[in-house]
């Protein structure tokens, strides 16, 4: 691919993104060169380019990666090995593989321990290193998946990355029959906490939007209701696990006032800042407060692809279009950004000049 060149969507500042023409990068001897088939954005994207930089490295060389400047973003995608490294035997041109985007060391005392995600020397893909809002990718063989033949479309496999991170989440979570859970917040990795969870547990889902209780509803939640149209539950109805999926002060108050005494608090949403919890609250109720954060990808990815597959309807419900780069920030970023994004997950094709519905069956 030397010499060639490719479209990438380019991360230079505050509000700054740059569709741009830039070289087809060489994968090194432990990397694979991916076309990328379809690529997901997030409100992690979103909050980058509003409010950074501040986990891609602009002003100062990043230090693992290196990398400093201007930034191909991107970090959950699906795409076709195109070329291998030299040191690379479990992947081969034209396999269709799901990138956890995640990539760590493999030696440190939490690579050893087989919690990687929190790595010594953790980066991602499209946060600290060129991602995948562009033609092509190069990535890390040992973050990458195959996804099993005919078993799910290019558009379906880039939904793994937001997958893994609900299977790593409802992991933590540690929820058993007969508990019950409810999710606060049913957005991108929201409504797929509520898929994964309501395959163990019984699932209350939490949204002020009615399409997406809808589809939550669709995805296995037992019940759905509006955040104002909970009112005070009697302790034996209580759920023993709540999972805070928002990033929002409002929506941690309303996952801890739905805990009962003992129950177990997920923290999936990044918190802005503000107030938080009360600590003194935590210690009289003997509240868990779990963060989770990443996923491990040769544990949660494979099972994210697993469920992708087995549900029966298609996933257009949860990402029913794929925009072109050209309209990445206009229609993928900038909705993001306002909180008037109509789909729970946008997807991007970067060979595409114009939006299409995504193809899932």
């Amino acid at each position: 691919m030397a010499g060639r060149s490719m479209r990438a969507a380019v991360f230079h500042g505050r509000g700054d993104v740059r569709i741009e023409e830039r070289p087809v990068p060489e994968p090194g001897p432990d990397e694979v060169l991916l076309r990328v088939a379809a690529t997901g954005i997030c409100g992690t994207d979103a909050h980058e380019v509003q409010h950074g930089p501040s986990r891609v490295p602009i002003e100062r060389p990043h230090p693992v990666t290196g990398h400093q400047g201007p930034m191909v973003l991107g970090h959950e995608f699906a795409g076709h090995v195109e070329t291998v490294g030299t040191e690379v035997s479990a992947l081969h041109p034209g396999q269709l593989v799901a990138c956890g985007a995640g990539v760590a060391c493999g030696g440190c005392r939490w690579c050893r321990t087989d919690r990687p995600n929190l790595c010594d020397r953790y980066h991602t893909v499209g946060f600290q290193r060129d991602g995948a809002l562009a033609e092509w990718c190069v990535a890390p063989a040992s973050a990458c998946v195959a996804v099993p033949d005919g078993q799910l479309t290019p558009d379906a496999a880039a939904l793994a990355q937001p997958m893994s991170i609900a299977v790593h989440a409802v992991r933590q979570a540690r929820l058993a029959a007969p508990e019950r859970a409810v999710v606060v917040g049913c957005g991108g990795v929201g409504a797929f906490l509520v898929h994964v969870a309501s395959r163990d547990v019984e699932v209350v889902a939490v949204d002020l939007d009615p399409a997406r209780r809808d589809v939550a509803a669709s995805l296995g939640a037992h019940g759905t209701v509006a955040p104002d149209e909970l009112t005070a539950l009697p302790a034996a109805s209580r759920p023993d696990v709540v999972f805070e999926a928002t990033g929002s002060a409002g929506g941690l108050a309303t996952a801890v006032e739905l805990l009962p005494p003992g129950g177990r608090l997920v923290l999936v949403g990044i918190q802005a800042g503000g107030p938080g919890l009360d600590a003194t609250d935590v210690t009289l109720r003997e509240l868990e407060v779990i963060g989770t954060n990443a996923h491990v990808v040769h544990r949660d990815l494979p099972r994210a692809l697993e469920l992708l597959a087995a549900r029966p309807d298609p996933w257009d419900d949860v990402a029913p279009v794929a925009i072109g780069l050209d309209q990445l920030v206009d229609e993928g970023l900038v909705p993001l950004i306002e909180g008037r994004a109509t789909a729970i997950k946008t997807l991007v094709d970067p060979s595409s000049s114009v939006s299409r519905p995504t193809r899932m069956a």
